[in-house]
């Protein structure tokens, strides 16, 4: 089957790329006010990783469902108030998001890409 043709995961690209659009903005105002959460702004972020985890998890898209589980993981503590975030916190959610992005992007290729280092990274 070509990815192209199929219109669910076309609209499941789409949402994604949507979801993707804000969050480096988002991360860095996350950052900026440190343990002060803004609750709105982390709940976006988080729903938004939320959001492209299930469709990835729905498409069999198991490296973008991996990596945006641990994404949301870090965002989750977060929003918990486990963890303030940090520049380096912030840093390693930003290029973790990258690949996301370079992942729906290429959604054809995605399970090609090593997320192991973002993975790991996302872990500590």
């Amino acid at each position: 089957m070509l990815f192209e043709d199929d219109e669910t995961l076309r609209l499941y690209i789409e949402e994604s790329r949507d979801n993707l659009a804000t969050i480096e903005n988002d991360l860095l105002e996350i950052e900026a006010v440190g343990a002060d959460i803004d609750e709105e702004r982390i709940n976006n972020v988080f729903r938004a990783a939320h959001s492209i985890k299930g469709g990835a998890g729905f498409m069999g898209l198991s490296n973008i469902k991996e990596l945006s589980h641990k994404l949301e993981g870090v965002l989750g503590m977060i929003r918990n108030r486990e963890i303030v975030p940090t520049q380096e916190t912030t840093s390693t959610l930003l290029k973790a998001f990258d690949t996301l992005r370079e992942m729906i992007n290429d959604v054809e290729n995605s399970a090609d890409l090593d997320i192991r280092d973002h993975v790991t990274a996302l872990i500590r």
